[in-house]
């Protein structure tokens, strides 16, 4: 278990055999064989768990076959609607929950192995923290769990509750917050013990736009940084903000895994042209740009379509051959909301 898993309501007792002392990871060294600093950060391969429900102990499908990996300094989103499988995911990647299938290396090592759960940093959807404490006695609770030498205990509280602007309100109990500074003292612990790769459930899920700003400014911190975050949402503008890369989760299936900067750049055209009767537009056009044209209509306006700058402009030449009137070209993005409802919309075939 890592030792910021113990965000859950976990017993104290318990929390702390769990958590153990902090191992060191060997990064390696120059001119070394390449170690664990070489791997990725997460590897996921054909992750599958599902759970039994109800008096007949029917099987649900949790997740099936998902598989992704996330790259040092990235920040990967797993996007999807409620239920569809981003919280037994992330469960299955700390061994919170044991997967029936599949293979997750942790920085390099076995999902299972302490040494790397100890590098991570979690906050889970819904933390349980005890809020008749103070926002600073609760970071202390998390250092102490945490083996975290006590001579060095108070400057590294100070630095996260800076570092998440939580310093000001650190002697305030934490029944006093509101959702948004539970969320930021929650990244703080998450952050406590330097992990080289933070997990976040939800982590503006049931903030008020005030808050879901307050949280996304920190993550985009945390992203300047060099960070390696793997966080869910069903949220699309924020994972558009904040994400190098998403995976699209659906009824417990990755129906897509894309990186976002590929996305900006993918650009469409439409293409307006006058035209007579759509059978001498098709003898004049090439074929894919008749994608949008009824082949029985008529009129003296058409709207063709272009995949990309090439076909752009050899749409272009063929209208001036064919001596068609080009009356506009506009330019049409497709945004990650636009890919997330087209992969709903289809069934998970985008």
């Amino acid at each position: 278990m890592s030792r910021q898993v113990v965000a859950e309501n976990v017993p104290h007792a318990r929390a702390r055999a769990m958590a153990g002392n902090r191992p060191e990871l060997d990064l390696g060294t120059p001119g070394a064989e390449p170690g664990i600093a070489a791997e990725p950060a997460l590897h996921v391969v054909d992750l599958t768990k599902s759970f039994r429900s109800g008096f007949a102990r029917r099987e649900i499908r949790g997740i099936e076959g998902v598989s992704f990996t996330v790259a040092r300094g990235e920040v990967f989103a797993l996007l999807g609607h409620n239920g569809a499988g981003k919280t037994t995911t992330i469960g299955c990647l700390l061994d919170l929950v044991r997967p029936e299938r599949g293979e997750v290396k942790l920085l390099g090592r076995d999902h299972r192995d302490r040494v790397s759960r100890a590098r991570v940093g979690y906050l889970p959807e819904r933390p349980y923290f005890f809020d008749y404490l103070t926002g600073r006695e609760l970071l202390e609770f998390y250092a102490d769990l945490q083996d975290i030498d006590r001579r060095e205990r108070t400057g590294r509280i100070d630095e996260v509750l800076r570092q998440v602007d939580m310093f000001s309100d650190a002697g305030r109990r934490l029944n006093k917050y509101s959702k948004g500074m539970l969320q930021r003292l929650g990244l703080a612990q998450a952050l406590l013990g330097d992990p080289d790769l933070l997990i976040l459930d939800e982590p503006m899920s049931g903030l008020d736009p005030m808050g879901r700003l307050e949280v996304r400014s920190l993550l985009l911190g945390l992203k300047k940084q060099g960070r390696t975050i793997l966080l869910s949402s069903h949220i699309v503008p924020d994972v558009e903000q904040l994400a190098d890369a998403v995976g699209i989760l659906r009824d417990g299936r990755l129906v897509l895994n894309q990186r976002l900067g590929s996305l900006a750049d993918a650009c469409s055209y439409r293409v307006r042209a006058g035209a007579p009767a759509a059978t001498v537009l098709a003898a004049a056009v090439p074929l894919w740009a008749m994608s949008a044209v009824d082949p029985a209509s008529a009129g003296a306006v058409t709207d063709l379509s272009a995949a990309d700058p090439r076909q752009l402009r050899e749409l272009l030449e063929a209208c001036d051959r064919a001596g068609l009137a080009v009356l506009a070209v506009d330019s049409q993005r497709s945004g990650l909301e636009d890919l997330f409802l087209t992969t709903h919309r289809r069934g998970g075939e985008a």
